[in-house]
């Protein structure tokens, strides 16, 4: 299973680097040294504290491994390529059991599909002005469930859980979850049997259930020796809309959640380049940062990952891993007295203090820059 599991991720990974023949931009480091085959990027220094802004480090970024912006319109454009191949009336595969897994791709009985809770009502994006920037393209990679035996799935419109080479899926009505179990040669579906590494994704504009919570994005669900996990693929910028309000109170000041969207942004890039493992870069706790999918994301977080869009705190060229704590005390216990306190910088802001200056208290020495996608 180890060995399959590789080859599945191996193909995965091949997958997420996949992009059709469309005019191309190149991701640069601001040195000039090739980051990936899809855009450009600079890197503007901002004022802010006393560091200044350096070249990129390439060593920092490891750029030996890609870069997984999405450009979810691309991968829409595969996906439906690839669910026209699957569909029931295509040419079905000579293996029986595969056939029969496609044909049962639409749950109707009811003791064998349950009905999910509908997912709240997420305020209209807050639209970002001027340049284009890397929350826009880039793509996390979240670990939202770990080592689970029984896992629900669902979405909010149609979706699909299909594998990852598009030969056989499974249909989700609206609404409607499935339980997901490993078995010997996969993963089951309340009777829909697919291989051991599967994409669950909604039509565009809805979401994705998981566990219990509705995300933004797509979900890679892979059966590793017997236990599953699933780990959210989700842009920088929707990502950084739900930490903001998983980690403070949406009602707090904003300078203060901007000041939060900053550090987390920072923080996320850090383990973009240095991820917890191979499978993903960081999972949704607070080992790393809580993030509740679109359940706490409000008008107030999303602007602060707007008016904030791009910017992340930088040392002699690097991306500062921007440890924060709930208080000074844990900042000091935890992180021995290294980062931002967030009721302290909640006090700041209503002290009238701007998030820089926030940022300038808890990071000393350091730098506010911005990606930016050059067209």
């Amino acid at each position: 299973m180890a060995l399959q599991f590789q080859q599945e991720w191996q193909r995965i990974q091949h997958l997420s680097s996949w992009r059709p023949k469309l005019g191309r931009r190149q991701l640069m480091l601001a040195s000039g040294g090739v980051f990936s085959g899809a855009l450009v990027l600079s890197m503007v220094p901002l004022a802010f504290g006393e560091g200044t802004s350096q070249p990129w480090q390439e060593s920092l970024w490891r750029s030996t491994g890609l870069v997984r912006q999405t450009v979810v319109d691309l991968y829409r454009l595969e996906r439906s390529q690839q669910t026209a191949t699957a569909s029931p009336e295509a040419d079905a595969p000579p293996d029986a059991a595969t056939t029969d897994a496609v044909a049962s791709a639409t749950p109707t009985d009811a003791a064998t599909s349950s009905t999910a809770q509908s997912p709240p009502q997420v305020p209209a994006p807050a639209v970002a002005i001027g340049e284009d920037v890397i929350d826009n393209v880039l793509e996390m990679r979240v670990a939202v469930a770990r080592n689970v035996s029984v896992l629900t799935v669902g979405s909010s419109s149609l979706g699909w859980v299909i594998d990852t080479d598009g030969t056989a899926h499974c249909d989700i009505p609206a609404q409607t979850s499935l339980t997901a179990s490993p078995t010997a040669s996969g993963i089951n579906f309340d009777g829909c049997q697919l291989s051991g590494a599967v994409w669950l994704e909604a039509e565009p504009g809805g979401y994705v259930f998981v566990k219990n919570g509705w995300f933004k994005g797509r979900v890679l669900l892979y059966n590793d020796g017997g236990q599953l996990i699933a780990v959210n693929f989700v842009r920088l910028g929707d990502y950084l809309s739900s930490v903001v309000g998983s980690e403070m109170y949406h009602h707090w000041p904003l300078e203060a959640l901007k000041a939060q969207a900053v550090a987390a942004r920072s923080y996320a890039l850090t383990h973009h380049v240095r991820p917890a493992s191979d499978y993903f870069d960081l999972d949704n706790t607070q080992r790393f940062q809580a993030y509740k999918g679109i359940n706490l994301e409000t008008t107030n977080t999303q602007l602060a990952v707007v008016e904030t869009a791009g910017e992340f705190i930088s040392y002699n060229g690097g991306i500062v891993e921007s440890l924060y704590a709930a208080s000074d005390q844990i900042v000091q216990e935890a992180h021995g007295g290294q980062g931002m306190s967030q009721h302290g910088a909640k006090d700041h802001a209503v002290q009238g203090y701007g998030y820089e200056q926030i940022l300038g208290v808890y990071y000393p020495g350091t730098s506010l820059s911005r990606l930016v996608v050059e067209q």
